[in-house]
């Protein structure tokens, strides 16, 4: 109820929400996919009036390899003290940079 949508799905051109890619089709080394769990919590929801009309999902994209798989967005902050940190320290200037965090590719 609270995550109308898929888990993931494959990355990169003219695949997203692309109704000709089955679900169910096997992963490949070289393939690039997403992982986004999220929560979707409409307005009229029963729930705080705070967290009506909000949204949160943490999405990382994952290449498939020969012997595994490697999260590619790994580096990226996911933690709420970690993002508080970055979007405080952003405010006053310092930028993303100061956090060594590479700008991945986003779906």
């Amino acid at each position: 109820q609270l995550n109308p949508t898929n888990i993931g799905h494959y990355l990169g051109m003219d695949v997203h929400d692309c109704s000709t890619i089955s679900c169910d089709r096997p992963l490949k080394p070289g393939v690039v996919i997403t992982i986004e769990p999220g929560v979707y919590i409409p307005s009229g929801f029963d729930a705080p009036e705070r967290y009506q009309s909000v949204g949160i999902r943490i999405e990382d994209e994952v290449l498939i390899t020969e012997s595994g798989y490697e999260v590619l967005t790994g580096s990226l902050p996911k933690e709420i003290k970690h993002i508080e940190s970055l979007l405080n320290n952003f405010g006053h200037g310092m930028g993303v940079e100061t956090h060594n965090i590479v700008r991945a590719a986003s779906s």
